[in-house]
């Protein structure tokens, strides 16, 4: 017997899931591409201004924006069409801005490292 309520959970977690994969895939662009340090400390500025700082296409960014916005991870004006990435996003997305480590955290930039070192060593291996 198909259980609906079962069935409504499922999708549930099952969009959760698809929406938090594309949000990760958006902000790896962020990073890669130096959006988030365009964006990091500056005033509101409009897709035109923040393309030029980052030395991208304004369509690009203008689409990373609205995936942004839509993840609540950058504000905007819709009076001004205007976006800023707020102090406290970009304490955990930049690590100029990183907040202090609690006990027993890890730092992301050992492990990027590690893993570096490891793809560098297999990629070694004949």
């Amino acid at each position: 017997m198909f259980d609906s309520q079962k069935a409504e959970a499922f999708a549930s977690r099952l969009l959760s899931a698809l929406n938090s994969g594309g949000f990760c895939l958006m902000a790896s662009i962020g990073h890669r591409t130096g959006l988030f340090d365009a964006m990091r400390d500056a005033p509101p500025m409009t897709s035109t201004d923040i393309a030029d700082r980052a030395g991208l296409n304004e369509r690009y960014v203008r689409e990373w924006l609205g995936a942004m916005v839509t993840a609540g991870v950058v504000d905007v004006d819709p009076s001004t069409l205007t976006f800023t990435l707020p102090p406290e996003h970009a304490a955990f997305l930049h690590p100029v801005h990183r907040p202090p480590r609690r006990r027993g955290g890890r730092d992301r930039r050992l492990l990027q490292d590690g893993r570096r070192r490891s793809l560098r060593a297999v990629s070694a291996v004949p």
